[in-house]
């Protein structure tokens, strides 16, 4: 009995591996099958019209010719290509990411996703890429909505159709991205320079050039003071303390050997019986602190000593913007700090700071009696920084890429060609080279950094205002001291 019940088990164990094999493939190799599921679609396939321009800084409210140029014409999406307006790079790749409305338009932009219309809680952040290339960064709103950041605004997307209609395509990949202060012209992916200006603790400044030809590094330079580039020509701007007791001088002037009597006129200085450190340069601003307390200061104006309010130089409801962050910052607090801080921001105490390889806007309040030694908290500003103060200010390799691939850095500077990476540790400055995003095995070169050391001006130059800016470097700079 038991061996007849074996062989009716065996028999009916045959019959089942048999059928599991007829419905099998009997190629039992795993080679390339396993693989990650591909998402053919396209959230913004499809033709869109570029319909207008809004601005997220008042003080430019006036559309340059180069965003003119972009109203009413098309943006076209799909596999083959992505067209925005007279710009085109072929074979794109899309990326999406969904994301907070409002925590993603404050940490990137410094604004609420209200001040350009924007009134959803979520967004899709769709990124188009060629060649490891950034082209553009899309905010979609919904189906038929696209928003993307140009110059000091936004360019809204109104959806047409569904399909997509090519005419002659263009075989070279453009890559002509919209910049304030950055023509395409001007663009040359073999050439890109850096005036980067320097405080040390003691209050003294001085001025590196950096400058990057054809995949070579060229010698570093420096020179005593920050030599800023202005539309105006280059201006030096500096500190010369008291002979005797506290205080000295804040001033500023073209840097011209034989001024005139006009340029003399220019030259402004600001003489007090206190120390005044300047925290950042911008082409037409110098932010400083003084009895702690932070002034925004003209730099064709800076004698009188009077500062600008944030209102003078970005949107048209800022002092909300301010208020509403003071009033942020404090409920983070602890009760007893909360309660003894004066809740009411000065709209013109604010100052711009560097973060996580951007800068970005902060204010300032005081405490209605001191809590030990402290008699102020510093909090963040949510509005975008606007480019009459700083012109540049990209990073298109994530920050956190860079820190966990190299945890000792606190800032970072990439220039507009994408080929040049400035990273900042406590102690050094390194220079490094970048391909297709991708950011050299080893530097191209240290250089020390002192103690109290902080950067506080960084203007990049393309193209063939590199050697422009060279000519000058050359006359006023002396070669980088090695220790």
């Amino acid at each position: 009995m038991k061996r007849k019940l074996h062989r009716v088990l065996t028999l009916i164990l045959l019959l089942m591996m048999a059928t599991l094999m007829g419905c099998t493939s009997r190629d039992f190799s795993i080679g390339g099958k396993i693989a990650p599921p591909v998402n053919e679609r396209i959230t913004i396939k499809g033709t869109w019209k570029i319909a207008e321009f809004i601005t997220a800084d008042e003080g430019h409210a006036n559309k340059s010719d180069q965003i003119q140029d972009y109203i009413g014409k098309t943006a076209k999406f799909n596999h083959e290509v992505c067209v925005f307006g007279k710009d085109e790079c072929l074979k794109p790749e899309y990326k999406m990411i969904n994301v907070s409305a409002v925590d993603y338009m404050q940490n990137k932009f410094k604004i609420t996703p209200e001040q350009i219309g924007i009134h959803d809680k979520r967004m899709d952040i769709i990124t188009v890429t060629s060649n490891n290339q950034i082209f553009y960064e899309f905010m979609k709103v919904n189906d038929q909505t696209l928003y993307v950041s140009v110059e000091d605004g936004f360019l809204k997307l109104e959806k047409r159709s569904e399909n997509v209609h090519i005419g002659k395509k263009n075989n070279d990949l453009k890559n002509t991205k919209i910049n304030a202060s950055i023509t395409s012209e001007d663009k040359n992916p073999f050439k890109s320079g850096l005036l980067l200006g320097i405080r040390s603790q003691d209050n003294t400044y001085k001025t590196l050039w950096i400058s990057y030809i054809n995949k070579k590094l060229h010698p570093v330079m420096e020179t005593e003071q920050l030599f800023v580039p202005r539309k105006k020509g280059f201006w030096e701007i500096g500190y010369k303390k008291a002979n005797e007791g506290v205080g000295g001088s804040l001033y500023v002037k073209p840097d011209v050997a034989a001024p005139s009597k006009l340029e003399l006129k220019s030259r402004n200085i600001l003489t007090e019986n206190s120390e005044r450190r300047i925290v950042f340069v911008g082409n037409d601003y110098i932010g400083t602190e003084r009895f702690q307390r932070y002034q925004v200061l003209p730099i064709d104006h800076i004698s009188g000593g009077k500062g600008i309010t944030l209102s003078d130089v970005t949107i048209k409801h800022s002092s909300n913007a301010l208020i509403r962050s003071s009033e942020a910052f404090i409920a983070s607090l602890e009760k007893k700090k909360a309660q003894l801080l004066n809740p009411e921001p000065i709209e013109d105490n604010f100052i711009l700071e560097r973060r996580n390889g951007h800068w970005i806007i902060r204010g300032r309040l005081y405490y209605k009696q001191p809590i030990g030694s402290k008699n102020y908290e510093d909090f963040d500003i949510n509005v975008m920084v606007p480019s009459k103060l700083i012109q540049y200010d990209e990073m298109n390799i994530p920050w956190g890429e860079i820190k966990s691939k190299m945890p000792w850095v606190i800032d970072a500077y990439e220039s507009p060609n994408k080929d040049l990476l400035i990273l900042i540790s406590t102690d050094t400055i390194y220079i490094y080279s970048l391909e297709n995003g991708n950011i050299s095995k080893h530097p191209l070169k240290e250089i020390p950094l002192n103690e109290g050391d902080s950067i506080v001006m960084a203007e990049w130059s393309l193209g063939h205002y590199v050697e422009k800016w060279g000519e000058i470097v050359q006359r006023k700079f002396i070669p980088f001291k090695e220790k």
